[in-house]
């Protein structure tokens, strides 16, 4: 396939590095950034996000790295009026939106376009959904210990943060609480500690910085929130290793099914989802598909009925 990709921070580099070592024929025609200035560390050809229209016809599949909070909502459509595309659009809340908006677009351009494509939402979702029709509780989702992508974003978009990375850590109470009764009642917000390590610019003050964190919606609010200051030599190392890990808890008194994920490097394995995904992309008709949507036969290059 032709693959072009749209932004590259942790993710666009992740996609291309994962593009140039399949060694299955697959070329990357560009790398398109709103950035100035940006380089392929591979030596892809880079050019600026309103050149893009250049490649229509070119391009099968345009892979969206960028953020959620800023860069998919208006970036993903926008593509997706000349491209075929995959994101991995994370705002929980805000899916349904997103989705509502990117099936008109596709529809109206006859492109294809699958969204929140990554592992959770993603592969945990597919998880999640065949769980619940399974078992007579609902699946309970832990994160964690590792870095959010999305979260440290949303951290790095905040005036006077100069860079910042966020851990996300499991609840230990409330994790034994679910191991103990898989049909216990929990606080979402309360399953999960956030820790900000943050690096300012020295345009703001420290509590301003605080302050905002905490009122972030659909990242901080209302959770628990941890915010330490810190170097940017320091961040520098914490940002080494992008590891992260999840699981699903389901089950009843009669069956349990736990699924469990552990990745070295988030944006790496987040690649390789959107990777196999873009593989059913000239498969579906027009429109907007999650990955409940897609058939798990459509994905990848292999012969998948061999599996069953």
């Amino acid at each position: 396939m032709k693959y072009g990709i749209c932004g590259y921070g942790n993710l666009g580099k992740a996609v291309e590095r994962k593009i140039l070592k399949s060694g299955v024929g697959d070329e990357i025609v560009g790398i398109f950034s709103r950035r100035e200035g940006v380089e392929s560390v591979f030596g892809s050809k880079v050019f600026k996000f309103d050149e893009a229209n250049n490649f229509k016809g070119k391009i099968d599949a345009m892979l969206m790295c960028g953020g959620s909070q800023e860069d998919l909502v208006w970036q993903t459509p926008e593509m997706l009026k000349t491209f075929d595309v995959v994101d991995t659009f994370d705002t929980h809340k805000k899916i349904v939106q997103h989705r509502q908006k990117l099936d008109a677009v596709a529809r109206a351009n006859s492109h294809t376009a699958i969204y929140s494509c990554g592992w959770d939402p993603g592969i945990f979702s597919v998880i999640r959904v065949l769980a619940k029709n399974i078992f007579d509780t609902p699946p309970q989702t832990f994160w964690g210990k590792g870095v959010s992508q999305g979260h440290s974003e949303a951290l790095r978009n905040i005036r006077g943060v100069a860079d910042a990375v966020e851990f996300t850590i499991p609840n230990k109470e409330i994790l034994q609480q679910v191991k103990n009764n898989l049909g216990a009642i929990v606080d979402d917000n309360e399953k999960h500690e956030r820790h900000c390590f943050v690096a300012l610019d020295g345009t703001r003050q420290k509590e301003e910085i605080v302050e905002e964190i905490r009122q972030t919606e659909d990242y901080f609010k209302g959770q628990r929130v941890s915010v330490e200051f810190c170097s940017t030599d320091k961040l520098k190392s914490l940002k080494e290793n992008m590891h992260h890990k999840g699981t699903i808890f389901c089950g009843d008194a009669d069956a349990n099914m736990n699924f469990r994920l552990t990745m070295r490097s988030n944006p790496d394995f987040t690649a390789r989802i959107m990777l196999a995904y873009s593989c059913a992309l000239p498969k579906l008709e027009s429109g907007a598909y999650s990955p409940l949507d897609v058939p798990l036969g459509m994905i990848g290059k292999t012969d998948n009925q061999r599996l069953i």
